[in-house]
């Protein structure tokens, strides 16, 4: 593990629950940053139809990951 991190703020959404959503900008994330250690969810919200039941879950989420040293030439 990396003695160093960084957090950056990620937001996504997906359609059938809060858990799918983090899923989703999970995977979206681990796409492209090596590392990813934690998690912690910032805000929750989403979309309703007319009857009031919940379409779309959104996240937004800080993602902590290491940084990888420096090559030593």
């Amino acid at each position: 593990m990396s003695s160093i991190t960084k957090t950056i703020r990620l937001s996504g959404k997906a359609d059938g629950s809060i858990e799918d959503a983090v899923k989703t900008v999970l995977a979206r994330a681990a796409s492209t940053i090596d590392d990813i250690q934690s998690f912690r969810i910032v805000e929750v919200g989403g979309e309703v139809d007319s009857s009031g039941t919940p379409t779309v879950f959104t996240v937004t989420m800080d993602i902590t990951f290491g940084i990888k040293d420096p090559v030593v030439h």
